[in-house]
């Protein structure tokens, strides 16, 4: 009598509503969100009449949980409140294979360090351990535990991807997966490809990490999905969305070398609608380490303002996108950029002015239960306006993005990806002797067959018609296999292509006569690829895995002064072939404790010379971090690198006199040629460290450090050296960089959420 009346007191529940689940299929034990309204602790999901595992209300907006046991098939969703009152999602769901064996008791199958679902590799939202391409997750935790500002950040102490620095006076960048060379890796937002040649340059650095929910990494080729560039892999980012509560944050950093660092980001949801703003400033001294009045660590000024909104229901999915980033990047000759520019510093100095806009739209139409229909645009402009050791460079960049792709279900074990996209690239540079007016129209279609829950067959194939370089074919097949609940070998051959670009950021050297670039690359760069992979999972406890791959690259492109002193891009007769072999253990033996370790050893097949950046052969990669439960974390991360192969690399090439100033460089009979540089670096290694307290809250106070064994190349050899040219020294250049051109560097900050 008592519990009736406590019920009849208490106030009614709003009547629910629910939207399409995330995702809309799956097999026994997958993991499922559903979004909606009026959700409340205690409701109860029903799928086909059979009620649901783990239900987890994550707030008002959300719940979670995990399909139980049933035959493949259609199934319709029941929620219910406590109240009795609920709501039906028909024809919601499909099954699409048989049940999975319960894990072992007392087994963790929790992912470690991963997000449930990733989508880079498909197309189609699959766990990280069901994924029949093997794909790499960095979550927000990772991110933050890092202390990243940029997306470079963010990458850094990832076992198989190294963060490539190949100028010492501008510190462009890129990244390396499994050993490719930078060039070769995809960089997408939102799975949409807005970053070509020029913008790439640079671009690693100009995304916010504050505007990254989780980065998604899928190493080989992967063209067929993605295009032009993803020839060694792909690194899509998945922008930050808002939780259920508007919520607000405010971060300010400072550091050593001048350094200051300031975001702050709000969200919003209200129903079906969420928006995302973010906002970040950031700006750092450049630094002279060795005194030769020539920084190492670039100078820089960045902004950048980034929006996005999302709109889901049981019917359409809308995602829109726009950002904004101004950078001032100056490196070389210490001083002002006007007291650069008036002088002799200008001579082996770079000034990089960059803005660049961009934006994207993709709407998902639920059309019925096997089929969603997909349509993106997307659209940016580069600008940069640059001097490169006295040489004036003014490019600008616009590109368009349009891609429409059907995702079906054909039955409860085949599933099927296909599209239609167009990409459109133009490049306006003063000072390039080549027409850069690309666009490109390719047709994909990509196969999903799971003839049992054990096996399952990916099979797809891309036609590109490119309007200089002609047809373009990309076929793709992989294969996972699971032998038992814990263990996954996975196994995918494909084929990749590159269209050249005519912008070279290693190009611009010290050159008196100037510099104009000509184009005498006549063939798009194609890939063959094979990784092999096998995974051992038991959840948070443990989980390994191996990997190895094969890269061919075939009609490498690279570039050369010519007979008129002008820069030339032409393809490599030799194929660049690269073996790599890497293993990675992660394990959270502790609750609150997270434990990484990788190795990779790579080798190269170089007689061309194609390679323009030093690459290590074998690598080890630590890490560790731990949340308390009274608002304490720390993080720590390692990197050890063995021996590079320079002279292979850079050629022969010799030290300045000792003591040699800025001026001393610039005049090539100042080389020393009883000098050589060395023909392998070191063995080195650098450490990266941060804690944090919430003090009350939402608000915490931290501090880190980077690189905090001072490790600096400058300290060995200078990254600047006189390359050999039949036994005289050539004019200086700044390439032969193996190791960190960035000191010790010290910061602390506070961070406010409401």
């Amino acid at each position: 009598m008592l519990t009736l009346l406590a019920l009849l007191a208490q106030p009614a529940l709003a009547e629910p509503t629910l939207y399409a689940p995330s995702p809309s299929q799956g097999a026994p034990g997958t993991l499922i969100t559903l979004r909606g309204t009026g959700l409340v602790e205690g409701a109860q999901v029903r799928v086909c009449d059979a009620p649901a595992q783990d239900v987890r209300v994550l707030s008002a907006e959300s719940l979670s949980f995990t399909l139980p046991a049933h035959p493949p098939g259609i199934c319709s969703l029941q929620l219910t409140l406590p109240d009795g009152s609920g709501t039906t999602l028909a024809a919601a769901l499909r099954y699409v294979d048989a049940p999975a064996p319960a894990a072992p008791k007392g087994e963790d199958t929790q992912a470690y360090r991963g997000e449930d679902q990733v989508v880079t590799g498909t197309r189609i939202a699959r766990r990280v351990t069901d994924a029949p391409v093997m794909t790499e997750v960095i979550n927000a935790a990772s991110i933050e535990a890092k202390g990243a500002v940029c997306l470079l950040d963010a990458l850094t102490y990832e076992p198989g991807v190294k963060v490539d620095n190949m100028c010492a006076i501008c510190n462009t960048t890129g990244v390396k997966l499994s050993g490719m060379p930078h060039q070769y890796t995809s960089l997408l937002i939102d799975g949409v490809p807005i970053y070509s040649s020029l913008g790439q340059t640079y671009g690693w650095m100009m995304l916010s990490a504050a505007d990254v929910d989780r980065i998604e990494i899928v190493k080989g080729a992967n063209s067929i999905l993605y295009g032009s560039d993803a020839i060694g892999g792909v690194v899509n980012v998945i922008t930050a969305a808002p939780g259920d509560e508007a919520t607000a944050r405010l971060t300010l950093e400072g550091g050593t070398q001048g350094y200051h660092y300031l975001t702050g980001s709000a969200g919003s949801r209200k129903g079906p609608l969420s928006v995302n703003l973010v906002a970040t400033h950031a700006a750092s001294d450049d630094f002279d380490r060795d005194g030769d009045e020539v920084s190492e660590l670039t100078g820089y000024e960045r902004a950048n303002m980034a929006g996005t909104a999302r709109y889901t229901t049981d019917k359409v999915e809308v995602l829109s996108r726009a950002s904004a980033t101004q950078e001032n990047r100056q490196g070389g000759g210490m001083g002002s950029i006007i007291e650069v520019l008036s002088d002799e510093r200008r001579g082996f100095s770079e000034t990089i002015l960059s803005t660049r806009l961009d934006g994207s739209t993709s709407v998902t139409l639920h059309v019925n239960p096997d089929l969603d229909w997909e349509s993106t645009v997307a659209v940016n402009q580069h600008l940069q306006d640059s001097d490169y050791e006295g040489e004036v460079y003014v490019a600008k960049q616009r590109m368009i993005f349009a891609q429409t792709s059907a995702l079906a279900s054909l039955s409860d074990r085949y599933s099927l990806v296909s599209g239609l996209s167009y990409r459109g690239e133009n490049l306006d540079e003063n000072l390039a002797l080549s027409e850069y007016n690309y666009n490109y129209t390719g047709v994909f279609a990509q196969g999903d067959w799971m003839p049992s829950r054990k096996v399952e067959v990916l099979h797809g194939l891309r036609y590109d018609y490119h309007n200089v370089f002609g047809s373009v074919v990309t076929p793709r097949l992989s294969l996972r296999l699971r032998p038992w609940h814990a263990l996954t070998l996975r196994a995918t051959a494909g084929t990749g292509f590159r269209a050249p670009t005519t912008f070279y950021e290693y190009s611009h050297g010290v050159r008196p006569e100037g510099y104009q670039l000509v184009m005498h690359a006549d063939k798009p760069e194609t890939s063959r690829n094979v990784n092999l992979s096998a995974q051992l999972d038991k959840g948070r406890g443990f989980r390994a895995t191996v990997e190895t791959g094969w890269n061919q690259v075939n009609d490498p492109i690279s570039v050369q002064t010519n007979a008129e002193g002008m820069i030339e891009v032409y393809n490599v007769d030799d194929a660049l072939d690269i073996l790599s072999a890497e293993v990675q253990v992660q394990t959270s033996p502790v609750e609150g404790l997270n434990l990484t370790a990788g190795y990779g050893h790579y080798h190269y097949r170089d007689p061309g010379g194609s390679l323009v950046s030093a690459p290590p052969t074998d690598t080890v990669d630590v890490s560790a971090d731990y949340t308390a439960s009274f608002g304490f974390s720390a993080s720590a991360s390692a990197s050890v690198f063995a021996p590079m192969d320079l002279i292979g690399v850079y050629g022969l090439g010799y030290n300045g006199q000792p003591d040699m100033n800025l001026t001393g460089w610039l005049d090539t009979a100042n080389a020393d040629l009883s000098s050589p540089k060395l023909t392998r670096s070191p063995w080195f290694a650098t450490v990266d460290a941060r804690v944090e307290q919430e003090v009350a809250e939402g608000i915490s106070l931290y501090a880190g450090g980077k690189n905090l064994t001072d490790y600096h190349q400058s300290d060995v050899e200078s990254p600047l050296y006189y390359p050999d040219d039949n036994g005289v020294a050539g004019p200086a250049d700044v390439v032969y960089i193996w190791g960190p051109l960035r000191p010790r560097f010290l910061y602390a900050g506070i961070k406010v959420a409401i």
